[in-house]
């Protein structure tokens, strides 16, 4: 009879792999090299993830828990916009915040070579979030959904710039700044 997997492995391997990434560049990794990290063979890996792809999206999904949890509600004013930005995008001075940006750029730029599109639909996600706040706000469809787009781009640029640069303070202010664009912008569509 085959043993029963132990529960409290799989959230253990994630969190140990979690610290592995925060000093070790995705293409450096493989089954084999985390199997090692962990003190183990690559057999727990495929036997809970599947494949190092499914450990590394795992990864991902316990860096933004947190971040999927926050919601914007439509009828927020600029600063509830700001803080909303800030939640999603921002604090990048937190380690694994930061590691959460940097694997959402690594991973993102190569999906479309990959059937894998979870990067692209966060990313439209995030672009209705934002149209939906512009709607509420009097903007048309097409105003609404030109604004949020510019706007998720300036907050992924401000992610990515702080991955470059290692400004992570700036992000934040830089966040602010893309609230009170997108409150302009709308306000002018408006009138």
């Amino acid at each position: 009879m085959p043993r029963k997997p132990d529960p409290t492995l799989k959230p253990a391997i994630v969190c140990k792999v979690t610290d592995h990434l925060h000093a070790t560049r995705l293409e450096d990794v493989s089954v084999r090299s985390l199997g090692r990290a962990l003190g183990t063979s690559a057999y727990p890996i495929v036997y809970h993830f599947g494949s190092r792809d499914g450990l590394i999206d795992a990864v991902v999904e316990h860096l933004n828990r947190h971040v999927h949890a926050v919601r914007l509600d439509p009828d927020a004013d600029e600063t509830g916009l700001a803080e909303y930005l800030q939640a999603v995008f921002g604090h990048l001075g937190e380690r694994d915040r930061f590691l959460a940006a940097r694997l959402t750029f690594e991973l993102g730029s190569v999906e479309c070579l990959t059937e894998h599109d979870r990067h692209r639909r966060l990313h439209r996600a995030h672009i209705e979030t934002l149209a939906a706040w512009c709607r509420a706000h009097g903007a048309d469809d097409r105003s609404a959904q030109r604004v949020a787009r510019a706007a998720v781009l300036a907050c992924r640029g401000a992610q990515w710039g702080a991955v470059l640069d290692g400004d992570v303070a700036h992000t934040d202010v830089v966040l602010r700044g893309v609230a009170q664009r997108i409150a302009s912008e709308v306000s002018v569509a408006v009138h």
